[in-house]
């Protein structure tokens, strides 16, 4: 593949020396009109109405980004409002994020106009999407309930990805990076330039190498790009296939001190201490750095039983000894790891019909196919696989998906002196099929039972979802001129039918009168209708010479969310669960100069039926969401940029909100019986739901150097919804500097930039985790904190590392 990359580059670079005698005037006109047809394709997604908070990264940002290796998440969370989190403590790989304190599940992205979350989860997988940042020319965040888009409900916010425009001139790129944990990025792209004056066709490939932080999460990811496109002077026809690989080591249980029984995180708050006779006081990420246990991973390793009267042992330094799973030939467990191969395939068309008319259809078809190998020691093979016997023993267990999600997008969108109006549809079909195989038993009677002709299926579903919606948005200008001065008012109303079929048995396991341990058999067929609509009032004015701008806004939006897979076959104990719903109130007012800008918005959305953890457990021990009738976040986003002189540039952002639940009823386990006490809250905090996420960043720019100093701050997390400072994660700050020096190439040569790059993260080494999970439980009392017992597991970051980054433009 790299050598083919090279010979690529090689015949291009020559393509570029001959092109750079031709008609650069042309060049240019030819190369705006291109852009402008690129972006038709994502008109129908991108707020067409106004009063939608967003903030826009385009292709330089993200060209600098790519080369970290970093998942997009950690590039948006320095935007208003978002922050993010990777399993292996480096940014790559499994990676999540929030918006306004809403997960993945909530946040609805597409790639020029087509979905990309998962139908089923609801949710988009990033480790599937490494080095998407090269691939890019701009991103659109939109924060809340935004304009209409294609795919599931946006109720935290939206994503647009759009890509690349193909290069009409002949060139390439070769990148490579290396940091701490063996870190390494390669990557390269090309075009060949406008063929025949009429096909261009392009290519990228790029991939992420780590040991990973946290033990055990070494991988290996990436993306590869091709595409061909078909140009005229109106319109433009273009297929690209975009694939992804990953293969990761995992860490979901996070840094929890322990094995899959017991933990040092084990205590009881009625005496102090805790449990084993470990050091007191390990509340934090930070204690368990400090005791050793930093990079800990439970998938992986076990802490090594002593036999000095404590129950695990120690190093000559203090340090917690831990040796790998150990299988029953005497070898170990390698790790954990997360498998999945991803190709999308999308043909669309961008037509601009007159001056103010334009149109844009894209046909998509994803093809997907991923498992998981995971170590589970000391299960019961009854309880958690339903063999015919309740043995404790060790297993291996491979699970996996395979899945197809085919469809079609379009959209007219119409601009004049007063309208600008978008119509559009989407329709998605998906079937997935869920599977699982033991494929190790450390019992050899039971080994022999369910092993000796190979692998055991447990479990085996099937799933559809049809998705399909339309929607008409946009802007009427009610006074004045339509650029400068002005009242508009605003209106996006989608209509979506949803229906979501899931069949077959599941990987849960219900104890029968016969003693035995069945399949939760799943016979799922719900239906949802919604109607999303959205209204506001804007006024803009400018001043003739455009140095002075002000806009200010007031829309009331609605958003309608159906439940996610999760929410049926975890939650068989309670009623199935309802759709949310949100009401949306957004006010904000933005100025701008040539040298300043500042945007402040406050919002209120209102949910009904909001799905939460209520802390219960069902009868084979999973988490049990419900819905509830009344929550809520409210608050105000600023951001601001201050252009100072040519070398230097302030720019800052803070979300700062309130997110509770107006009633909770928590459900908390009793002796471990299953049997819950209910504890009442009033006005409780949302779990995961920050109050404050700051970030403050300082440019120097002077000749071909520049340097950008990043600061984040995060207020305390709570892991539950009870508002428990014991059940939470502290705040934390870092952070990052990053140099990058540009040189040009003035003779004639195929070479024509060299890029070196610098990037320090966590400059100051904190300790500091991102997210987490509790589990707590009453041993006696009627308190909630009274004797309460609970583990925690926490997402740690990775202290101070660096990265150097080459990148040569042909």
């Amino acid at each position: 593949m790299k050598k083919i990359l090279f010979v690529l580059m090689a015949f291009i670079s020559v393509n570029a020396t001959a092109q750079k005698f031709s008609n650069p005037a042309k060049a240019i006109v030819d190369s705006i009109r291109l852009q402008q047809l690129q972006e038709v394709t994502v008109d129908g997604v991108r707020s067409r109405t106004t009063g939608t908070p967003r903030t826009t990264l385009y292709q330089r940002t993200l060209s600098n980004f790519a080369s970290s290796g970093q998942e997009l998440p950690f590039l948006f969370a320095r935007t208003p409002g978002v922050m993010a989190w990777s399993e292996n403590g480096l940014g790559t790989g499994t990676t999540y994020m929030r918006i306004r304190g809403a997960g993945d599940s909530r946040i609805n992205v597409t790639i020029d106009g087509v979905p990309l979350n998962s139908p089923e989860d609801q949710c988009v997988f990033w480790a599937n999407m490494n080095s998407y940042a090269a691939l890019l020319n701009s991103v659109d965040i939109q924060r809340g309930v935004c304009s209409s888009t294609n795919g599931d409900g946006a109720f935290g916010g939206a994503i647009s990805l759009q890509t690349k425009a193909p290069s009409r001139k002949a060139g390439g790129e070769l990148s490579a990076s290396y940091g701490a944990y063996n870190t390494y990025n390669l990557g390269g792209n090309f075009s060949t330039g406008l063929l025949w004056n009429h096909l261009i066709f392009d290519g990228a490939y790029h991939e992420t190498n780590t040991d990973g932080y946290i033990h055990g999460t070494d991988g290996r990811s990436g993306s590869y790009y091709g595409g061909l496109t078909w140009l005229d002077d109106d319109f433009m026809i273009r297929y690209k296939n975009i694939g992804n690989f990953e293969k990761t080591g995992q860490a979901w249980n996070a840094v929890t001190a322990g094995d899959n029984d017991y933990s040092i995180m084990d205590g009881c708050l009625d005496d102090g201490t805790w449990s084993y006779n470990l050091p007191t006081g390990i509340k934090t990420y930070e204690d368990l750095y400090n005791a050793g246990l930093g990079r800990y991973n439970t998938l992986y390793e076990t802490l090594t039983y002593g036999s000095n009267g404590n129950l695990f042992e120690k190093d000559a330094d203090g340090n917690y000894v831990t040796h790998r799973w150990e299988m029953a030939d005497g070898s170990y467990w390698p790790k954990t790891t997360d498998n999945f191969w991803q190709n999308h395939n999308i043909l669309s068309l961008s037509y601009q019909i007159t001056n103010n008319l334009s149109a844009s259809a894209s046909l998509h078809y994803t093809h997907g196919y991923g498992y998981y190998k995971e170590f589970r020691y000391h299960k019961k093979a009854g309880e958690k696989f339903g063999l015919s016997t309740n043995t404790k023993t060790d297993f291996v267990r491979k699970k996996g998906l395979e899945q197809d999600t085919y469809g079609m997008v379009g959209h007219l969108h119409y601009y004049d002196s007063r309208w600008n109006v978008v119509g559009g549809f989407s329709v998605q079909q998906f079937d997935g099929n869920h599977f699982g195989y033991i494929t190790y038993i450390k019992d050899e009677a039971l080994r022999e039972q369910y092993l000796s002709n190979g692998d055991h299926k447990y479990y085996d579903s099937d799933a559809r979802k049809f998705d399909g919606n339309i929607y008409v948005k946009g802007d009427y200008l009610l006074t004045h001129d339509w650029v400068t001065n002005g009242w508009y008012l605003t209106g996006d109303l989608q209509y979506r039918h949803v229906n979501y079929k899931t069949d077959g048995i599941n990987d849960r396991f219900v104890q029968g009168t016969d003693g035995l341990w069945h399949n939760q058999t799943l016979n799922i067929n719900e239906k949802y209708n919604f109607v999303n609509p959205k209204v506001g009032v804007k006024w803009h004015h400018e001043t003739r010479s455009g140095r002075n701008n002000h806009t200010a806004f007031a829309t009331v939006a609605m958003s309608h969310r159906e439940p996610e897979r999760n929410n049926f076959t975890d939650n068989y104990k309670y009623p199935n669960p309802k759709a949310e719903q949100v009401i949306d109130y957004e006010l904000g007012y933005h100025y701008s100069t040539r040298n300043f800008y500042f945007d402040a918005t406050l919002y209120y959305m209102d949910f009904k039926d909001q799905l939460v953890q209520t802390g219960e457990l069902s009868d084979i021990g999973e988490k049990l969401t419900t819905n509830i009738a009344k929550s809520y976040r409210a608050g105000i986003e600023l951001a601001a940029n201050w252009r100072i002189c040519k070398l230097l540039t302030l720019e800052g952002n803070a979300a700062l909100s309130q997110n509770k639940i107006k009633d909770f009823d928590e459900m908390v386990e009793v002796d471990w019986t299953r049997n819950a006490a209910t504890f009442h809250y009033d006005n409780s905090t949302l779990a995961y739901s920050p109050s404050a996420i700051l970030n403050g960043m300082v440019h120097f720019n002077y000749k071909g150097l520049q340097a950008t100093w990043h600061t984040n701050y995060v207020s305390r997390q709570y892991l539950d919804n009870t508002e428990n400072k014991d059940r939470s994660l502290p705040a934390f700050s870092f952070s990052n500097l990053k140099f990058t020096y540009t040189s040009k190439v003035t003779k004639v040569s195929p070479l024509h930039e060299v890029v070196l790059g610098l990037q320090f993260n966590n400059l100051f080494d904190a300790h500091y985790a991102t997210s987490g999970w509790v589990y707590s439980a009453i041993l006696s009392g009627t308190h909630p904190n009274e004797n309460r017992y609970y583990q925690m597991g926490f997402v740690p970051m990775a202290g101070r590392t660096a990265m150097a980054n080459l990148t040569l433009r042909f």
